[in-house]
């Protein structure tokens, strides 16, 4: 069954607005489409936005009749895996959970350092941008509890696309990490006006 995931949205006017280029995606039966104009506030150094789908399990992927439930199962398991390398580190819990709310967030440790970060909650299905090798990326998705919004591991914010489990993203959120997140202290995440925030126009991770 081939169904087109995006309609192309109506222009809108911000001052961080970023406009979408045309792109055309197909796995199995399922279309990704990108439209001429996109939604706004987005921030320029997540890359212009790209349209993906988002769901927070397996069940609500295949009731969108865009992917088989071989291809939901897989974008998951390969998102769970994923959040062992990609989602956010902070220094504690307490900045963990004001991010992601209480009882949200887990304690974890690798290379001797450990830190807190939230729990899976969803995850992207998205194509891979050029140099990607192609086929799709199956990333990990965080909840934010103040804006309910999904987030990457990389900050990247999710906009609501136009009909269920339909998103856009900056194309940032194609991109498989080169390194592994930095730990998160409570200044620095504040200076950011929180996860996903920017400072001085400069990426997300300091």
């Amino acid at each position: 069954m081939t169904d087109t995931l995006l309609p192309s949205a109506g222009r809108r006017k911000r001052s961080r607005l970023v406009r979408l280029t045309t792109m055309t995606a197909v796995a199995g039966g399922a279309t990704l489409l990108a439209g001429c104009d996109g939604p706004a506030d987005y921030a320029v150094d997540d890359g212009p936005p790209v349209e993906v789908a988002a769901f927070s399990d397996v069940g609500e992927c295949v009731r969108s009749q865009n992917f088989t439930e071989v291809q939901c199962r897989t974008a998951q398991d390969t998102a769970a895996k994923a959040s062992a390398s990609e989602a956010p580190r902070f220094e504690d819990s307490k900045t963990c959970e004001e991010e992601f709310g209480v009882g949200k967030c887990v304690p974890a440790t690798a290379n001797n350092q450990s830190y807190f970060s939230p729990l899976l909650t969803g995850f992207l299905v998205g194509q891979l941008l050029n140099g990607g090798g192609g086929g799709y990326r199956y990333a990990p998705l965080y909840r934010r509890q103040d804006d309910g919004s999904y987030y990457t591991g990389g900050g990247v914010r999710l906009n609501y696309g136009y009909g269920a489990n339909r998103y856009y993203a900056g194309s940032r959120a194609m991109e498989v990490p080169r390194a592994t997140p930095r730990v998160q202290s409570r200044s620095s995440v504040i200076s950011r006006g929180g996860f996903g925030g920017r400072s001085f126009g400069g990426g997300w991770g300091g």
